[in-house]
């Protein structure tokens, strides 16, 4: 393995799954750091593996379920039942958006998170109900979750800021029309009210579909088909114009983003078909870029199914078999050309569910600037291990950087000195690979 080119070591490293990286950290100290240290290769790894993927109930649930990466066909883990009924909102670029009692930002992987003043927001009055006489707790109206949206921008390799921004219909003066205004926050809990407003043609946000964020842009789908966009940035606004394909079921459709784009997903009785968004700038039009057979939702034996996740790689549906009260998640596999189960819901788990998908990040949130205590906040501490303990080379990398972390703290001078500690003849010319990274 030493005489390969560290380049090709690299393509072969990231071809790996969790499991077997975590395995090759035990071969040579150099590979170990490399793997564990390496910004570079941090970010590129966790940018190629699957997404993995967490459901809770639409009406917010003291259980969590979870599987990673997406498309690995084993039962859902669930953690401990949690102290307190929680909505998870969004999901972004590694970070999660949750509300328990209040909002809060969170990064399983890095332990860090924040609560968000949502009094202070115009908006948000009108999705979270205030204390009452009888229950001092805030809770939030679950079928208005869908006007809050999600943004995460990654500023460099190891950096990251989010915004949360709220859309909301206001009374137009004709009844065939509607206009939307939106909120955005603004860090420390401050929020602004945009003075862009965006008046069209009357027609409802799609009651389910969460917003997603692309290019700098987040989207909401509306039932004609059309998608309002909003950049947290810039505050500009806009309507997308573009009508449904013919061959899309009113029943059971989701907009989705992938690499490239935004990605519609309708799931027919005996076809799914995929569509990607085309000149969304020009002239948008929706392309079918791929058909895939419906081998597992037949309609005799079936209750209800669902698209519920699209990754560009991965697609997953569920659904409820008639003799059943559990719940079936399958995911085909775009690559293999292949269907399998994916895991089971409990009977006992609500029928209607909020998915996310989620990708591990080890970048740092600028915003984040709290470290979770355990006994003080046991629910959030809760979910961060649920989800970073499902990874070995995720939950590896969190270990070694605890304890790197620590001994800087005692003793900082005994670990430059390590760190300065000339390398093996037979180690990996890591730093030499560095430079040549940085020439280029």
């Amino acid at each position: 393995m030493e005489s390969l080119p560290f380049h090709l070591l690299e393509e072969i490293f990231f071809k790996l799954d969790p499991k077997s990286l975590a395995m090759m950290q035990c071969i040579e100290k150099s590979i170990n750091s490399h793997i564990s240290d390496d910004p570079y290769f941090i970010s590129e790894y966790l940018s190629r593996i699957g997404s993995g993927l967490l459901h809770i109930s639409t009406f917010g649930s003291n259980i969590i379920l979870f599987c990673n990466p997406l498309g690995d066909s084993r039962i859902f883990r669930n953690n401990d039942t949690l102290d307190t009924k929680y909505h998870l909102i969004g999901s972004c670029s590694g970070l999660l958006l949750l509300f328990v009692d209040s909002l809060c930002v969170m990064n399983p992987i890095t332990k860090m998170f924040r609560s968000l003043d949502h009094s202070k927001s115009n908006l948000l009055s009108g999705i979270i109900r205030g204390a009452t006489r009888w229950d001092s707790r805030f809770k939030l109206q679950w079928w208005k979750t869908y006007c809050i949206g999600f943004a995460v921008d990654q500023i460099d390799r190891t950096t990251q800021r989010f915004k949360i921004v709220c859309i909301i219909e206001l009374n137009a003066l004709n009844p065939d029309e509607t206009t939307y205004q939106f909120e955005t926050s603004t860090g420390d809990s401050c929020w602004k009210l945009s003075e862009t407003t965006i008046t069209c043609c009357s027609s409802n946000l799609v009651l389910g579909q969460k917003p997603v964020y692309f290019d700098g842009d987040l989207h909401w789908l509306r039932n004609d088909g059309s998608v309002v966009t909003f950049n947290p940035e810039t505050e500009k606004a806009r309507l997308i114009q573009i009508k449904y394909p013919q061959e899309v079921s009113l029943k059971t459709y989701k907009l989705f983003t992938v690499v490239h784009g935004l990605t519609l997903v309708s799931v027919r009785e005996e076809v799914i078909y995929v569509y990607a968004m085309e000149n969304i700038l020009t002239d948008p039009k929706w392309v079918l870029v791929k058909r895939i057979w419906n081998g597992v939702l037949d309609k005799e034996r079936m209750k209800y199914w669902n698209v519920e996740a699209y990754d560009g790689k991965c697609l997953v549906v569920r659904g409820m078999k008639m003799e059943s009260y559990d719940g079936v998640v399958y995911s085909y596999d775009l690559s293999a050309n292949k269907w399998r189960v994916m895991g089971s819901i409990p009977g006992s788990c609500d029928s209607s569910r909020d998915f996310y998908q989620f990708k591990p990040s080890f970048s740092s949130a600028i915003e984040l600037n709290e470290k979770v205590d355990v006994g003080k906040i046991s629910s959030i501490s809760k979910i961060m291990r649920l989800i970073d303990g499902s990874s070995p080379y995720v939950q590896s990398m969190v270990k070694k950087k605890e304890t790197r972390l620590g001994k800087r703290s005692m003793i900082e001078d005994e670990t430059k000195l390590i760190m300065m500690e000339e390398p093996s003849s037979k180690c990996m010319d890591v730093e030499n690979i560095n430079k040549r990274r940085r020439i280029k």
